[in-house]
């Protein structure tokens, strides 16, 4: 059980109802499950949020599959088991192989790489790790997915690891997936 009941509207205080309503209508709905269930407790931090979200996810730059891989590194990184929920099987829809898939989630070694995957995974798991990310591993991804790229695989680094902060430090759990196991300690 979360350390914090999921928002309703009238617990959000009425300065910040119109906040709240408009946060409700971006997505079609009051948020009920995940993180945004917590963060709207803030409606106009969860739309600020949510804004760079999509922007980050909407972003040309770095391919959907490489963003779903990213995505799965931090749930792993951080231990995130909702973000894993939310995001493996569509990882593996968008490409992620089932192998990779299933070896981030048991923190195995990955294997067989796309050069491209491997460099996305190495500086999302060095930022994570470190806080930083050393010249070799930037360049390999300036290399690769240019400045643009990089900024856009940096931030979604970051935004992921924002939303993961507060699931883990509310204990938001992760509902069990119809098809995906669930991601262990």
């Amino acid at each position: 059980m979360a350390r914090i009941s999921p928002v309703t509207r009238d617990a959000v205080p009425p300065k910040e109802r119109a906040a709240y309503d408009a946060f409700s209508a971006s997505r079609g709905s009051e948020p009920k499950v995940g993180p945004y269930s917590i963060i709207a407790h803030m409606p106009e931090m969860a739309q600020r949020l949510e804004a760079l979200r999509t922007c980050i996810r909407k972003e040309a730059s770095l391919s959907q599959k490489l963003q779903e891989l990213v995505m799965l590194t931090v749930a792993r990184e951080m231990t995130c088991g909702f973000i894993w929920y939310a995001h493996a099987a569509a990882a593996r829809q968008a490409g992620v192989r089932n192998d990779v898939v299933d070896n981030i989630r048991e923190r195995r070694a990955l294997t067989g790489l796309a050069p491209d995957e491997q460099i996305a995974v190495n500086l999302a798991r060095e930022l994570l790790r470190n806080r930083k990310v050393d010249t070799v591993t930037f360049d390999a991804a300036t290399a690769r997915f240019g400045q643009r790229g990089v900024m856009t695989l940096v931030n979604l680094v970051a935004c992921y690891a924002v939303l993961a902060y507060n699931m883990n430090a509310y204990e938001l759990e992760a509902p069990a997936h119809a098809t995906e196991p669930a991601l262990p300690a």
